[in-house]
């Protein structure tokens, strides 16, 4: 799996001079970290939107194994293609952390299954007890690791994740950028993960910076 921006631009008004950025081509593959690396404001987030097909570009195109994702329809490649990992974690409070998996599988069509939606808790280092736990006791830590289950719950080879440390102490940031450069290596997936933080950055393979409204590979 590759993702691909061709010429990508985004811009807020009606005038594309007043671009956040523009002409962008960057290349992702399975099995490495990306960086998307920026100060709030740089426009990184909207980025992430984009891949993440929450948004359309004004110019340019993505493309997925060489197919446009707006042309295949972005709610069909969410379904199918993308899992997002968002800041807030974006859990339902209310259910159990087994509970949010399970439904995140119901939504995209997939059986859950019991053994699986287990071993994947251990594998982010959340065994029994607190699976069956209310998302709201759990830590912040805990719960992004949730998140992080619930994404690879569904199986896609393509995981973006938010600012996924943005709320987390240090040794907790470690934690989740190891858990995150694991699945890429030993699951070959395509990790991208979206940061102000220049030690997470610098742990993951391939660096992206947007400065001055221009990515640039570190």
């Amino acid at each position: 799996m590759t993702l691909q921006t061709k010429n990508l631009g985004y811009w807020y008004t009606n005038n594309p001079d007043d671009y956040l950025f523009k002409d962008v081509n960057l290349t992702f593959e399975k099995g490495k970290v990306y960086a998307i690396l920026g100060q709030s404001g740089s426009g990184k987030t909207t980025f992430l939107s984009l891949l993440a097909g929450l948004d359309s570009p004004k110019a340019g195109e993505i493309y997925l194994d060489d197919k446009d994702i707006n042309k295949s329809g972005l709610s069909n490649y969410r379904k199918n293609s993308v899992s997002t990992i968002f800041q807030a974690y974006n859990l339902m409070t209310y259910m159990t952390a087994r509970q949010n998996v399970e439904t995140a599988l119901e939504i995209s069509g997939q059986k859950a299954d019991k053994n699986q939606i287990e071993d994947l808790f251990d594998l982010v280092g959340i065994h029994r007890d607190p699976i069956d736990q209310p998302v709201l006791q759990l830590s912040g830590g805990q719960q992004q690791r949730v998140a992080i289950v619930r994404a690879l719950a569904t199986g896609h080879d393509l995981i973006i994740a938010d600012e996924p440390t943005g709320n987390l102490d240090e040794e907790t940031t470690q934690d989740i950028v190891k858990i995150f450069k694991d699945i890429a290596h030993e699951q070959n997936k395509t990790v991208i993960i979206v940061t102000h933080e220049s030690l997470v950055a610098q742990e993951t393979d391939v660096v992206y910076e947007l400065k001055q409204k221009k990515f640039t590979q570190q």
